[in-house]
């Protein structure tokens, strides 16, 4: 049994996109609260961020 090209549209590209976006921002939304949910693991993240932001900063003002 042969079978013939498979048609793809704008519609299906488009459709298989915003597949993946949602499941991608699902995903991102059980880590996010996953990480909001437990203080410790929340603490790290934002040392974290603060830490890149002191590093970010001292390069731009080297420049």
């Amino acid at each position: 049994m042969e079978s013939g090209p498979v048609a793809v549209t704008i519609a299906t590209i488009l459709s298989s996109i915003g597949d993946f976006v949602t499941e991608g921002v699902k995903w991102i939304g059980t880590y996010v609260g996953a990480i909001t949910d437990n203080p410790l693991v929340m603490a790290f993240v934002i040392v974290s961020f603060v830490g890149f932001g002191i590093g970010l900063l001292r390069r731009l003002i080297r420049l």
